[in-house]
């Protein structure tokens, strides 16, 4: 399926779009940040695994549903090594148009790659956590990669 992504010349801009696409609820921008190869999987908070791009667009679509998700960082560590680029944050995740307050929190971990179209995300793993943890001096920016 040939898809017409901007190239992305570093990893941060993949992630700042990635989280406007989520914000705008706009489907085909965030399907178009993923990696070409149907091997691309994401782990939701709740657990369920999607693996290729078919069920990729099944879960994203009933999760931005026409509501936007903001996710506001409340911190965040990336490593780069030989064109993989792994970041890991933990967010509060915002529902709705008011993006009021955190309706959860999440540990998020992505996998960005470098290819011929620039960086592209091929893997994203999301688990829940606490709000308690979140907001405890000993858990910041250390709970590891997923």
């Amino acid at each position: 399926m040939p898809r017409y992504a901007r190239l992305f010349q570093i990893p941060e801009e993949v992630i700042d779009a990635w989280q406007d696409a989520l914000r705008r609820s706009d489907l085909e921008a965030a399907l178009s940040l993923w990696f070409e190869e149907d091997s691309v999987s994401c782990v939701l908070p709740d657990g369920v695994r999607l693996v290729g791009h078919g069920q990729l667009r099944e879960g994203l679509s009933g999760i931005l549903n026409s509501r936007p998700v903001l996710l506001d960082t409340l911190s965040s560590i990336s490593h780069n090594s030989m064109g993989v680029v792994f970041v890991d944050s933990t967010e509060a995740v915002r529902l709705g148009a008011e993006f009021t307050e955190p309706a959860l929190y999440i540990n998020m971990t992505i996998v960005l790659i470098q290819g011929t179209q620039g960086w592209q995300i091929a893997h994203l793993h999301a688990s829940q956590v606490a709000k308690e943890l979140v907001q405890s001096p000993s858990f910041a920016g250390d709970h590891g990669f997923h």
